[in-house]
C-alpha cells in the first residue's frame, strides 16, 4: 500500500473502517480506544512463548510510533476523538480465528495465554 492510499485510509479510521497494513490492524471501538493488533509470526500455536510475543508487541509499539510520525493525521485523530491507544497481539489461525495473546493499556500489560 503506498503512502497516498495509507493517507487516504487513516481518515476512515474514524468511521470503523479497520486500517490494514501488512500484520498490523488498527480500528477505532465504541469506548473510545484506537486497537493496534499486531499478528505474531509464529506459526504453529503451541510454539508461542511470551518472550517472543513481548518482543513482538515492543515492535507493535515501534512500528506504530513511526506511523505516526510519518502520518502526522493518525495523531490528529487520536487527539481530536480523545482515543485511547490499546495495543494488542493476536495468533492468526490461519484466517479462521484470531486468537489473544496480550494486551497492553495505559502501559499495563495483559496476557491472555
Amino acid at each position: 500500500m503506498n503512502e497516498s492510499h495509507i493517507q487516504d485510509r487513516i481518515w476512515r479510521i474514524v468511521d470503523g473502517v479497520p486500517l490494514k497494513l501488512s500484520n498490523v490492524t488498527i480500528k477505532t471501538t465504541d469506548s473510545n480506544k484506537l486497537l493496534v493488533t499486531g499478528w505474531t509470526n509464529t506459526v504453529h500455536y503451541e510454539n508461542i512463548k511470551k518472550d517472543s510475543v513481548l518482543r513482538e508487541l515492543e515492535e507493535l509499539k515501534a512500528t506504530f510510533n513511526d506511523l505516526t510520525e510519518r502520518f502526522v493525521d493518525l495523531k490528529t485523530i487520536i487527539a481530536k476523538n480523545n482515543l485511547v491507544v490499546e495495543f494488542h497481539m493476536a495468533y492468526d489461525d490461519a484466517g479462521k480465528v484470531g486468537i489473544e495473546l496480550c494486551s497492553e493499556l495505559n502501559g499495563k500489560l495483559n496476557w491472555y495465554l
